[in-house]
């Protein structure tokens, strides 16, 4: 079977990556508008909880890994690890300097990371 293209593959990662999203803003903005949790454990138990979602539906649909000698978790939890302290250091700054409201600069994170992830996950965790 022939490869899919870089191009086909970011699309799809940025479709789970979508799936993903409204996952992370959901439970972000559930703890931290509802049950008023700080912001930032607010955004990462959303970012962890995409996290999973995403790496569930990349192995299997996006990148196709089927190499049973590698537990691929392991890669992608270290490229979303430093993510999610970027996306710390990026929230903070966003919101304590530059007083943007955490839920705008929540979205602002997203996408920074995603270009990241994507680079990340495809040379990283998913090579071939």
């Amino acid at each position: 079977m022939k490869p899919e293209s870089s191009t086909k593959q970011f699309v799809k990662f940025v479709l789970v990556g979508s799936i993903s999203t409204v996952i992370n803003y959901g439970f972000f903005f559930l703890l931290y508008s509802t049950l008023s949790l700080n912001y930032i454990i607010a955004a990462a138990i959303g970012y962890v909880i995409g996290l999973l979602v995403g790496f569930i539906i990349n192995k299997s649909w996006t990148f196709q890994a089927q190499d049973k000698s590698r537990n691929f978790i392991f890669d992608y939890l270290i490229i979303y690890i430093l993510s999610l302290l970027i996306g710390i250091l990026f929230i903070r700054f966003l919101v304590e300097e530059l007083k943007i409201m955490p839920e705008i600069a929540n979205i602002l994170v997203i996408g920074l990371i995603t270009l990241t992830n994507f680079i990340g996950v495809k040379f990283f965790v998913f090579k071939k």
